[in-house]
C-alpha cells in the first residue's frame, strides 16, 4: 500500500511536469515535498505535493500552518503575491480522527494574500482524489496503478522527472549563454570618446557644441538632417548623464547580448535608440541626446525573452527587471528635464527589435512579420504625430538664428538666410518680422514695409512690427501713417518708453510743422 502511494506520488508529479510543463520550483532532499509553478498560471500559483502517511488529523493542521510560514517569507524576499497554494497530501489511509477545519475550510494569512487549499489522496479513495485534484487544477490526470508494483518503478517514474527537470534548467542556462558580450563594450568606448570630444569642443553641456555634434534637435531634424535619429544614441550631456547610462549599459548590456547574440543585440541596441529619438522628436521640444532609449530597448528586449519563456523570465531575471523599469519611469516622470518620452520609446523598440531578430534558434515568421510591421508603423505614426510641433519649432529656430545674425550685423547673411526660409515654404511672423529687419540693414526699405504689413495683417497685435512701420514712415515723411503705428503699438504695449518716446517726437514734429 505504501509503495502504491509512493507509485502515484511520482506518477501525479511525472504528468504535471512532463504533459502540462510545470516547473519544480523546489524538491526536498529525500523527494518527499515538491513545489510545482503551472505553466499557465490558473487558479492555483504553485502546487506543493506531499508524500506523507496520516495518523492524525492535526498532524495536517500543523503541516498546513507551517508550510504557511514559508510562503509568508518568500512574501518577505520580495516575490509577488498572492500566493495561491494548491497543497496534496499523498497518504496510505486517512487520519483516524475527522479532518482538521483549517484543512477543510482553507487557510488564509496576511489578509489574503496567502491562501492554501488542501486535499488529501488515500488508498480508500484514489481515483475519487485524482479526479477531484485534476478538477481543481483543470488538467487531465490519468494514473494507471498496476496490480504489482516494485521499488523500481518508482524510482523509475522519479529518475525521469529529475532528469527532466535537470534538462529543463540546462535549456533554461542556455538563454543566457550565446556568446560573449562585444558590441555593449564597443558601444561603453563610443560614448565616453565622444564625451570627451564633446568637452574639447566646447563642452558636453553647451547646446551649440551639442547640435554641431548630431544630437536631437527637432528643427534641424524638420530641415532635413534625418541622420540626428541615429547620432544623439551616442553623444551625452553631462559627465553624471554619461556615468549613469555607462553603468547601466554595462550591467544590462552584457545580458542581453549574451542572451539574443552579438549581431542581434546590435540590432536590438540601434533600432530601440532610435525609437527613443523618434518618440522624443514627438513628445518633447527640448535638445536631447543619450544612449537611455537604447538602454531602455535592452529593458524590452528582456520582456520579450518573458512572453516567449514566461516561467523562466519570472523564475531568473524578471521580478529584478520589471521593478528597475518602473523605478527608472517613475523616476523620469518625478524629475524634470529627464526625457521620458525617449525612455518608453526606446522600450518599446527594444520589444519590437526582438520580435524581428528573435532569440536563437527561434524562427516565427509570423513574429517577425509582426515585429517588423509595427516597428514600422511605430515610426511612422511617432514621425507624423512630431511633424507639426517641429515646423513650429523649426520656425523659432529660424526666427532666431536670423536674429544672431543681425545682432552681429550681418544684415545681408540675415536677408539670405530668411528668404531662403520662406521659399522653402516656412513663413511665420517671427520669420517675416525678421526679414524686414534685414532689408532695413541693407537699405530695402519698401520691402521692409511690404513684409511689415503682411505682418500686421497676420496678427494686429504684434506692436515690434507697428513700431519698426512707424520709423519707416517717419523716414518718408508720412507722419500720419506713423502715427497711426506708434498709437496701434501703445495700444498693445502701453508702458514702453521706446514707443512713447517716439509718439513724443512724432506730434512734436507735427505741432512744429
Amino acid at each position: 500500500m505504501v509503495l502504491e502511494q509512493d507509485f502515484l506520488y511520482w506518477s501525479i508529479i511525472e504528468k504535471l511536469v512532463l504533459n502540462e510543463k510545470y516547473s519544480i520550483l523546489a524538491l526536498s532532499q529525500d523527494g518527499g515535498e515538491i513545489l510545482l509553478q503551472p505553466y499557465r498560471q490558473k487558479h492555483f500559483t504553485i502546487v506543493r505535493l506531499k508524500r506523507i502517511d496520516v495518523d492524525w488529523g492535526n498532524t495536517l493542521s500543523i503541516d498546513i500552518v507551517q508550510a504557511g510560514r514559508k510562503f509568508e517569507q518568500l512574501l518577505k524576499n520580495g516575490v509577488r503575491g498572492p500566493i495561491r497554494v494548491m497543497n496534496v497530501y499523498i497518504s496510505s489511509l486517512p487520519p483516524v480522527d475527522d479532518y482538521p477545519s483549517v484543512f477543510e475550510d482553507g487557510y488564509s494569512i496576511l489578509k489574503g494574500k496567502i491562501d492554501i487549499s488542501s486535499i488529501l489522496i488515500h488508498s480508500e479513495q484514489r481515483l475519487e482524489g485524482i479526479s477531484k485534484l485534476a478538477d481543481l487544477l483543470s488538467v487531465p490526470l490519468k494514473i494507471e496503478m498496476d496490480s504489482f508494483i516494485e521499488e523500481d518503478d518508482v524510482q523509475r517514474i522519479r529518475n525521469h522527472v529529475i532528469a527532466s527537470h535537470n534538462k529543463q534548467r540546462e535549456e533554461e542556462k542556455k538563454i543566457f549563454q550565446h556568446g560573449k558580450p562585444f558590441f555593449t563594450y564597443i558601444f561603453l568606448g563610443i560614448q565616453i570618446i565622444m564625451f570627451l570630444i564633446l568637452e574639447m569642443f566646447g563642452g558636453s553641456t553647451n547646446n551649440q557644441t551639442l547640435i554641431d555634434f548630431g544630437a536631437k534637435f527637432n528643427p534641424l531634424i524638420y530641415e532635413g538632417e534625418w541622420w540626428r535619429f541615429f547620432t544623439p544614441i551616442i553623444l551625452h550631456i553631462g559627465f553624471l548623464h554619461l556615468f549613469m547610462n555607462s553603468l547601466a549599459l554595462y550591467y544590462i548590456g552584457p545580458a542581453v547580448e549574451k542572451a539574443y547574440g552579438r549581431f542581434r543585440f546590435l540590432l536590438i541596441y540601434i533600432i530601440a535608440g532610435v525609437a527613443g529619438t523618434f518618440a522624443s522628436f514627438a513628445f518633447s521640444p527640448n535638445l536631447s541626446a543619450g544612449a537611455s532609449g537604447a538602454i531602455f530597448g535592452c529593458f524590452g528586449a528582456l520582456l520579450y525573452i518573458g512572453v516567449q519563456n514566461r516561467q523562466v523570465f519570472l523564475r531568473t531575471i524578471g521580478p529584478n527587471i520589471l521593478m528597475v523599469i518602473a523605478i527608472n519611469l517613475a523616476f523620469g516622470f518625478a524629475v524634470p528635464n529627464i526625457d521620458n518620452a525617449g525612455h518608453i520609446g526606446g522600450l518599446v523598440g527594444g520589444f519590437l527589435a526582438a520580435f524581428i531578430v528573435q532569440l536563437p534558434k527561434k524562427r516565427n515568421v509570423s513574429f517577425r512579420l509582426i515585429g517588423v510591421t509595427a516597428t514600422a508603423l511605430l515610426f511612422i505614426i511617432l514621425y507624423r504625430y512630431g511633424y507639426p510641433q517641429a515646423e513650429e519649432q523649426y520656425s523659432q529656430y529660424t526666427a532666431m538664428q536670423g536674429q544672431e545674425l543681425i545682432q552681429d550685423n550681418k544684415y545681408d547673411e540675415a536677408y539670405d538666410y530668411l528668404n531662403n526660409a520662406i521659399s522653402n515654404n516656412t513663413r511665420s511672423n517671427d520669420i517675416i518680422f525678421m526679414l524686414s529687419v534685414a532689408e532695413i540693414g541693407i537699405g530695402k526699405f519698401d520691402e521692409a514695409i511690404e513684409h511689415l504689413q503682411e505682418v500686421i495683417e497676420n496678427d494686429d497685435s504684434y506692436h515690434q512690427a507697428h513700431f519698426n512701420l512707424a520709423l519707416l514712415y517717419v523716414n518718408t515723411g508720412n507722419s500720419s501713417e506713423a502715427l497711426n503705428h506708434i498709437n496701434k503699438a501703445l495700444q498693445y504695449e502701453p508702458e514702453n518708453e521706446n514707443y512713447k518716446n517716439l509718439k513724443n517726437e512724432i506730434t512734436r514734429s507735427n505741432n512744429e510743422t
